[in-house]
């Protein structure tokens, strides 16, 4: 069972919801072909592109803020992210 929190909801495009996601699927081609699957269409090459640019800026956010408010789980998901980009070249 999971629970969505719309505390910090905002408009934006859609592929930004799937950036905390993508963590989470990584090395689990599964769960992306489900997602996608709920989706109902992958993301086009625009969207992948624009995922990796959120991505990053997320990742870097989640460093700053979780270094300067002694959350090291996010900032270690922020690194684990960058790897993961560095490494795939993709999200």
């Amino acid at each position: 069972m999971y629970v969505i929190d719309f505390e910090r909801s905002e408009r934006g495009p859609a592929v930004r919801d799937f950036v905390r996601l993508s963590d989470a699927w990584h090395g689990r081609p599964d769960l992306h072909e489900a997602l996608m699957t709920g989706y109902g269409r992958p993301l086009t090459p625009a969207e992948e592109e624009h995922l990796t640019v959120l991505s990053v800026l997320d990742a870097v956010s989640g460093i700053q803020y979780g270094a300067a408010h002694g959350d090291p789980e996010l900032a270690e998901r922020g690194r684990r992210t960058l790897a993961r980009l560095r490494a795939t070249n993709r999200p």
